[in-house]
């Protein structure tokens, strides 16, 4: 099973991208600040996801390092 993930570029900071991964039994999120991971990640649910509101930014193709691309 392939793992989809989606980039979310963060509404409030244009440095910060919020990486959302579908799994078979839950959502992983991550957070990256000009293209590098900062932390190590978070197995939640969509509905946290959706009560940070990460779902209404903006959709990013992916992460280069140093920024967007």
């Amino acid at each position: 099973m392939a793992v989809k993930r989606t980039y979310y570029r963060d509404g409030y900071n244009e440095n910060k991208v919020w990486e959302v991964a579908k799994l078979k039994g839950g959502y992983y999120l991550r957070q990256y600040i000009c293209g590098e991971q900062f932390g190590k990640g978070l197995r939640t649910t969509k509905k946290f996801i959706r009560s940070l509101g990460i779902f209404d930014f903006e959709t990013v193709k992916e992460i280069k390092k140093g920024g967007l691309k």
